[in-house]
């Protein structure tokens, strides 16, 4: 058969079908309101055991708040109040009011100022140095020495003082010619260095050299870190060599003798050291790397000490010439080392 016979128009279908589309959309509407009505009205608190609330709480509205501003500034002067009795009472200082004085010596009455309490002095501040400017951080390593020997030197007289008065003793002498000699000892070594220097600076340095060898008594003041004007020739000698030997390092390494505090000593060999370092960075224009100052205070003697009798002057006047070899400065030369070419 010819399927194109069996073929039905549903024409006549459609105005059935629509109908009943339309009354299924109708009770689909009527099913939903029906369902929301009903949950409006039913509460589901006793469903699951649970006291009867609202799920939505109750909305409501406030047309005018009038708030006093006199209430705020209140609040806040309590609270100011409650803070200054909370502080602890700060108790007034009491300064004595003393009166000026006077003392009666030997019929003459002298006016004695009053004394004054005893107060915390203010810290000096440290001087702020950049790390950048070599030359303003050796000045201040220079100052500090400076005071710190003046310090020194203040509290060695203060405890001479203290000390028993040396009874002189008919049959001791002191040599005349003690200081002269140690002049003229001086002069000498400073003499051997300068010819040493010389030498050097004519031939180079070579590796296993023996050290330079400057006295520190031609070279500095006494118990101070000063240079001498008698050591700027030796001095300039050796930045000279120094700028001819870029591959050495040299040591520059301070000693004293066995008198004194080991402390004092200490820093007073780093203290003249360092400034022999200044001296050739100031103006020799040297390379502060290819130089390093160490002092290592009474240590390393050439001439042994010997014992000393510090209540005689004789004893100590004998001592101090003997040990004068140990009071130097030493130039040391370290090469460095060349890595070979492969």
């Amino acid at each position: 058969m010819n399927p194109l016979e069996t073929y039905q128009s549903d024409a006549m279908e459609r105005p059935l079908i629509r109908r009943r589309l339309f009354w299924a959309l109708v009770g689909s509407v009527l099913i939903h309101l029906g369902v929301v009505c009903w949950f409006r009205q039913t509460y589901l608190a006793p469903q699951f055991n649970a006291p009867v609330e609202r799920l939505v709480p109750r909305i409501f509205s406030i047309k005018k708040i009038t708030i006093d501003e006199g209430a705020l500034d209140r609040e806040e002067k309590e609270e100011a109040r409650t803070k200054v009795d909370q502080m602890p009472a700060v108790k007034p200082l009491a300064i004595p009011d003393e009166k000026p004085t006077a003392e009666v010596t030997e019929g003459k009455m002298t006016p004695v100022a009053p004394s004054t309490p005893d107060l915390v002095k203010p810290v000096a501040e440290k001087p702020v140095v950049n790390s950048n400017d070599l030359q303003a951080i050796v000045r201040v390593q220079e100052n500090a020495a400076k005071a710190m020997d003046q310090d020194l030197l203040s509290l060695r007289d203060s405890l001479l003082k203290d000390q028993p008065a040396s009874v002189s003793h008919p049959l001791i002498k002191l040599p005349e010619s003690a200081a002269g000699n140690a002049a003229a000892n001086d002069a000498a070594g400073m003499a051997a260095a300068s010819g040493r220097l010389d030498a050097l600076l004519g031939h180079g340095l070579h590796s296993g050299d023996a050290p330079v060898t400057m006295p520190g008594g031609a070279m500095f003041e006494f118990a101070s870190s000063d240079l001498r004007p008698a050591a700027v020739d030796q001095l300039r000698k050796l930045g000279l060599l120094i700028k001819q030997s870029p591959n050495v390092i040299f040591s520059i390494d301070g000693f004293t003798d066995s008198f004194g505090d080991a402390a004092y000593n200490q820093q007073l060999s780093q203290a003249r050291a360092d400034a022999v370092r200044a001296w050739l960075i100031q103006n020799m224009d040297v390379d502060p790397s290819h130089i390093q100052a160490t002092g290592f205070g009474a240590t390393g003697f050439l001439v042994r000490p010997q014992p000393v009798d510090m209540h005689s002057q004789a004893s100590i006047e004998k001592e101090k010439l003997l040990e004068q070899s140990n009071r130097r400065v030493e130039i040391r030369f370290k090469f460095a080392r060349i890595p070979k070419p492969r």
